[in-house]
């Protein structure tokens, strides 16, 4: 399994120069499968990269590529619309958000609302590419390809979810936009439990945490525990905050590896080889 991380940024994109290293993007992720398959995490302005670099490896597979996202909180659906695979009729594109427990507007149409004609000038249903929309009240299935999902509601505002995919051996665990509550939650370190990969919201520093309880997100001091409450054996910090300069996230990275030597930041551009 293969991770390449697209967008790794919270809240809304940046695009100054003291935001180069780390990147800019909002959430997005190409998991490629030992298969050969792929699937995407998340349709943040990210994907729009994404999409371009598959089409410049003229990636074939064509049938049911899985959209799996977190939520559809605006920093996660809003690059879908510059998603150039999305606009091939030979496509089919399977766009879900898994997991238990979920009431929402239907997912299509929380995708179609921003393309209305007052946001953007092509609507959904004109893009061309085959989607299906899915929101199973599933906590665990397992593809065609033979991969095992699991699910679980985070605590966030409006809710998001956590998923490990299991592949091959291997174990990805992917759970951003998370908020602990009265301690690390111990639905968020049982998803996590001996991941080769665990990917963790870690927007805030631990001082800027306490002014921000209920926002729905996580310090990079949270995503350490969790990581070592679980035993994974690498963690990624991501949904970097909007204000958190690469100078800023290099320290973090620092202080982070002090008590957990292999975390990272995920960075855009970055592979990771499980």
């Amino acid at each position: 399994m293969k991770v390449t991380f697209y967008g790794t940024r919270g809240s809304i994109p940046v695009s100054d120069r003291d935001f180069v290293q780390v990147g800019g993007n909002t959430p997005s992720l190409l998991v490629t499968f030992a298969s050969g398959r792929v699937a995407i995490l998340d349709a943040g302005t990210g994907i729009r990269n994404l999409g371009n670099d598959m089409l410049a490896g003229s990636h074939e597979q064509f049938d049911n590529i899985f959209v799996g996202l977190s939520h559809t909180h605006w920093d996660h659906i809003q690059g879908f619309p510059f998603f150039k695979l999305a606009y091939d009729a030979r496509r089919h594109f399977t766009i879900a958000i898994c997991g238990k427990g979920r009431h929402a507007e239907k997912l299509e149409n929380l995708f179609g609302m921003q393309m209305q004609r007052e946001f953007f000038p092509t609507r959904l249903e004109k893009m061309g590419a085959e989607m299906t929309f899915w929101a199973p009240d599933v906590s665990r299935h397992t593809t065609p390809g033979g991969v095992t999902v699991v699910a679980s509601k985070q605590n966030h505002p409006g809710d998001s979810y956590g998923y490990r995919f299991e592949d091959a051996g291997k174990t990805l665990v992917y759970c951003t936009d998370v908020e602990h509550v009265d301690g690390i939650d111990p639905s968020v370190v049982a998803l996590a439990r001996d991941a080769d990969l665990l990917i963790h919201d870690a927007q805030y520093t631990p001082a800027e945490l306490r002014g921000k309880k209920g926002w729905g997100h996580s310090s990079w001091e949270q995503a350490v525990a969790v990581a070592e409450q679980a035993g994974v054996k690498k963690l990624a910090l991501f949904h970097h905050d909007p204000e958190h300069t690469d100078s800023l996230l290099l320290k973090i990275e620092k202080d982070c590896r002090r008590q957990f030597p292999e975390a990272f930041l995920a960075r855009e551009g970055a592979q990771i080889q499980l």
